[in-house]
Order: C-alpha cells, then structure tokens, then sequence
C-alpha cells in the first residue's frame, strides 16, 4: 500500500461596507482568497507529514510543550510518532469555548522560533482565534537545538487545536 499526502491550503476573507444615503444604498464589497498546495516531497513546495491535536485543554495557567522530532498520534488504527526536519504549516486554533488567551512560544528548553522572530518570542491568541502560518517554500527549520512548542494557558482555561504539515526527519 502506498500512502500519499495532498494537502490545500485555503484563507478566505469577504466583507461588504453600506452606507445608506437618500434613496440609494452606497456600498463597499469585496473578497480576498488565497490557495496554495502543497504536492508530496520534500521539497520548497512540498510536504510528507502532518501531525494534529485536536480540543486538547490546558487549564489555566498551565502550559505543555510539544516536541518536534518526536509527536506521537494515531493513523489508520496504529500509533505513529512523527517527526519534523521542517514546518510548512503551522494551524493554531484557541476554540471559541476557552476563557484564557492561548500563548505560543517561550519554550524552556530547545525552543523551536517558527514564524516568531526567536525562540523567546511568544503569540497571543485569544478565545475564538486562530493562527494559520505558512511557509510553503523551504519551511522553518528543525533541529535539536530548535524543536520544541510551548503553549501556555494565561487568564482563563483554554482548549485549543493544533495542525503542523512539513517534511519528516
């Protein structure tokens, strides 16, 4: 059996402006949609893996980190543990359910800096937000010394789903 990855990726935003004057409704519509996809390989362009947590919960004040070369999951009734060389992809949704801001970054050891600006660096997403990064060519690296995802509950309990998509190590 050959298993192959496809994957789209898809941001859509609309909106429509009116004003009503005298008699005549004056308005401003408009739609902004972006698409990419991203082929199987390893290549700028391409991705191998995809590994998901979906309504996980953190409770307040209480963070978790994930590491990057070693996230286990289910996949057709088996556990695999994935491994990333780089993310492409990076979906990071705080469900409209949560009470507290849900912050990426700020590992304490083997930050891995990602789309921030280091491995210091951290992201708010506040309840009902979400963060959807992506670097389709060459993808953000990872490496022993930059893997690991911090995401810290702050001011209130968060549930919280996260999507990376990239190439294996």
């Amino acid at each position: 059996m050959t298993t192959v990855l496809r994957s789209t990726l898809l941001a859509k935003l609309g909106w429509t402006w009116q004003d009503e004057q005298d008699r005549a409704v004056v308005a401003d519509s408009n739609q902004w949609t972006w698409r990419t996809a991203l082929n199987e390989g390893t290549q700028p362009g391409e991705a191998n893996a995809i590994w998901y947590a979906v309504g996980k919960t953190l409770a307040s004040g209480a963070s978790t980190e994930w590491l990057l070369d070693a996230l286990s999951r289910p996949l057709f009734g088996k556990t695999i543990v994935q491994g990333f060389s780089s993310v492409k992809v990076l979906w990071l949704a705080n469900r409209g359910e949560s009470t507290g801001t849900l912050v990426l970054g700020g590992a304490s050891s083997n930050p891995w800096p990602g789309p921030l600006s280091s491995g210091s660096s951290t992201l708010c997403v506040a309840p009902g937000g979400v963060l959807f990064a992506v670097h389709p060519a060459a993808g953000w690296g990872v490496s022993s010394s930059a893997k690991a995802i911090k995401l810290l509950a702050e001011a209130g309990s968060v549930t919280y789903d996260i999507i990376l998509l990239g190439v294996a190590s």
